[in-house]
């Protein structure tokens, strides 16, 4: 069969670049450096004075293990939609207590900003994202503002307009479930380490203990069925911006336990979406 045919381009093309350094961190006991990763999709085309939203995504793995590129399949189709998503590589508790996740990704958005305009970035619309270990690093580098910051770029700031949250830890001072009490050490103690005040470093780590008025906007989602990590988790966070005076979206999804797949449906998609642009504004 032969056929000619007139397609309608109703989408623009997105290419996904892989193990972008971002940092170099202390590596093997303080005597090496490795490279920090992250990856990024974006428009295959970069038009000039075109900028997009910026959706930087934090893996969780009770800070123990996590891998960058795991949830590609779940936000490539919402970087399409129009948006820039940049997944990014932390440190884990094995290779660095807090805060060394908090300010790898710093850097990380710091080096994003630097080059805004090689990725097609609108530095006015940077927001932060992550999953259960990855929502709490998320929320941290929300209400810790322009704290925190180490390495290079740092004319720029790490600074974001709006956090959304899935399933975070965000209290360090407690259980991180009450029905599931051994889990306290391996997502928590480890990741803040055993030296020093332990008390003063898990409020620390807290991101509850941090909230302010100046606190970007939340958008948080969990299942009350969570067995890892307990919902009152998030009904805290909510209580607390809601003192504060930050504007909070929370969305308790019913008879759903820790990262189930109904966290990644469109429906979902749509309201982080939608987040999005009423905390922002559309596209510029």
């Amino acid at each position: 069969m032969k056929k000619t045919i007139k397609v309608e381009t109703k989408q623009k093309c997105w290419s996904l670049v892989e193990d972008i350094t971002y940092a170099a961190v202390p590596a093997w006991y303080g005597s090496t450096y490795r490279s920090m990763k992250c990856s990024i999709c974006m428009p295959k085309v970069r038009e000039e004075g075109v900028k997009y939203p910026l959706l930087v995504w934090f893996c969780g793995g009770a800070f123990k293990v996590m891998d960058k590129d795991v949830w590609w399949p779940q936000w490539m189709e919402f970087a399409r939609e129009g948006s820039v998503v940049a997944s990014v590589e932390y440190r884990t508790s094995n290779e660095a207590v807090f805060p060394a996740a908090l300010t790898d990704a710093k850097a990380a958005i710091r080096y994003l900003k630097a080059n805004a305009e090689a990725y097609g970035i609108d530095r006015d619309r940077v927001f932060v994202a992550g999953e259960s270990a990855g929502g709490a690093l998320a929320s941290l580098v929300g209400v810790t503002g322009d704290n925190y910051n180490e390495g290079e770029f740092l004319s720029y700031d790490s600074r974001v307009c709006g956090v959304i949250d899935f399933y975070g830890l965000v209290d360090m001072t407690g259980p991180v479930n009450e029905n599931a009490q051994n889990m306290t050490f391996g997502a928590n103690e480890q990741f803040i380490g055993v030296e020093g005040d332990s008390k003063a470093l898990k409020k620390e780590a807290s991101a509850v203990s941090h909230i302010s008025q100046d606190t970007p906007p939340f958008l948080i989602f969990h299942g009350n069925k969570d067995d890892l990590v307990s919902v009152s988790q998030s009904d805290l966070l909510y209580e607390k911006l809601c003192e504060a005076g930050v504007r909070a979206d929370y969305y308790i999804l019913e008879q759903e336990g820790h990262g189930a797949d109904a966290f990644y449906q469109r429906e979902i998609l749509d309201i982080v979406r939608a987040f999005m642009e009423s905390v922002a504004g559309k596209e510029k």
